[in-house]
């Protein structure tokens, strides 16, 4: 299989028709996501099946019934949402639809169950797009042994407030304290990084406020700088999947998000390890 690296050094690009690869190649593509964060394909040219059965390949994929009324509009297929301002036949927006920016996140963070693989495929109108993303292996690494000491042991809880990182009103607002999640966590590939969708997480378990808000300015600072992030130029044809528990993703402004349609499928890799 034709793989090369960014100059980042670790994101993957595979030179393959995706059609073609075998399972074990599929496979080998699903860790590979899940060892260095991002794992990008060029000039695809795909049908909703083929979509599907990559990904089932590596694991199970959310569903997503058609008679669920909150959910008719985004799906695309059961399994796959499009992420679009473009309007249904009933005059209704995709997934994500607004032009502003869906700043930086993780796949629901507040969900024990949640998908740790995120699938993006550029359907059609995504050129002058971008979307970025952080790894928080290679931020993690960056900090001093004094930062690693100090957020060693913390567990963070998460969940979603309107405009926080986007104005879509699909999502539930909610904080649920119920899940503490390790800011310092370790996935299925032995990396070693942070949890750190900043903005999906409303606090420390066991900490006062003050203390959390000046940690997280301190942790938000640094991964934003642009040493630890990928930044790519979407063309149609082109698919991302990353890894969900160790790195987070920006959409940026897109003035033609009534044209440009992303197909997503969220889905986890049971297939590739226990589970």
């Amino acid at each position: 299989m034709n793989i090369t690296y960014a100059d980042n050094g670790w994101t993957v690009f595979v030179n393959e028709d995706l059609r073609t690869l075998s399972e074990e190649q599929v496979r080998q593509v699903g860790k590979l996501s899940v060892s260095n964060m991002v794992v990008v394909f060029k000039n695809q040219s795909l049908s909703t099946d083929d979509e599907e059965r990559f990904c089932k390949i590596i694991g199970e994929c959310q569903f997503y019934p058609a008679d669920v009324e909150r959910a008719k509009h985004v799906r695309l297929t059961n399994h796959i949402l499009r992420v679009t301002g473009q309007h249904d036949k009933d005059g209704e927006e995709g997934l994500f639809g607004h032009k502003a920016a869906l700043d930086w996140h993780a796949n629901q963070p507040s969900n024990k169950v949640r998908a740790p693989l995120i699938w993006l495929y550029g359907a059609e109108g995504t050129k002058g797009s971008r979307t970025s993303w952080i790894n928080n292996i290679v931020s993690y690494e960056a900090l001093s042994d004094k930062m690693k000491a100090k957020i060693a042991d913390i567990k963070v809880y998460c969940g979603y407030q309107q405009g926080k990182y986007s104005p879509s009103t699909f999502f539930y607002e909610h904080v649920n304290k119920d899940h503490l999640i390790n800011l310092v966590h370790t996935n299925k590939e032995d990396k070693t990084g942070m949890f750190f969708p900043f903005l999906q997480i409303f606090g420390f378990d066991g900490y006062e406020q003050e203390e959390f808000e000046s940690i997280m300015q301190e942790l938000t600072e640094h991964v934003l700088k642009d040493e630890f992030a990928y930044h790519h130029d979407w063309e149609d044809g082109d698919i991302v999947l990353s890894e969900q528990w160790l790195s987070i993703h920006k959409r940026w402004d897109f003035d033609g998000m009534d044209k440009r349609i992303l197909h997503r499928i969220a889905f986890d890799y049971s297939n590739l390890y226990e589970w």
